[in-house]
């Protein structure tokens, strides 16, 4: 069977483009994280990574606000390259206020958190190129409980974070 009108499908290549993105971003996060407070290098890629992502967010928007076919709802698309720019983008702010608050120390459990971060931002972008194959959720099961997985560590660091920050007189 064939569609009369063709759907376009460089959104995949934008959802990819997007997805590498925050994957490299966490990555330099978690480089900042490890390396603090020698983190000016990571933190420069960071921003290119922000720069990039920024050009791919707007390119989709015109391309969504033109294309008559798409391959996934315009509503899934829009909300996925949005997600994933802010992400990029808010890592970018997280980091830059490392350098501009002149923070001496971090918390421990930020480490685990940016190990963290990689590990979502890797199963994210996993999932992201099985869109192009169409896979089916069966199918992408195992990157999506890896996901929840970690969801759960974060949420374990975060009360260990929170329980640390209230022990004692706050």
């Amino acid at each position: 069977m064939f569609n009369l009108l063709p759907k376009d499908e460089k959104f995949y290549d934008e959802l990819e483009r997007l997805s590498g993105f925050v994957v490299n971003c966490a990555q330099q996060f978690e480089s900042v994280v490890s390396n603090f407070p020698n983190f000016s290098e990571p933190l420069q890629s960071i921003e290119q990574d922000r720069v990039g992502a920024k050009k791919v967010f707007g390119e989709s928007l015109f391309r969504l606000d033109k294309a008559f076919i798409t391959p996934l709802d315009r509503e899934d698309i829009l909300g996925l390259i949005t997600v994933m720019y802010g992400v990029v983008d808010r890592v970018a702010e997280l980091s830059q206020r490392f350098r501009l608050y002149q923070v001496k120390s971090l918390h421990p459990t930020l480490t685990a958190q940016a190990r963290n971060f990689v590990a979502i931002a890797r199963e994210l972008n996993a999932i992201i190129h099985g869109l192009r194959q169409k896979q089916k959720l069966a199918d992408l099961k195992p990157s999506l409980d890896a996901v929840g997985d970690t969801m759960e560590l974060v949420k374990r660091d975060r009360e260990t974070f929170l329980a640390q920050l209230f022990e004692g007189t706050p």
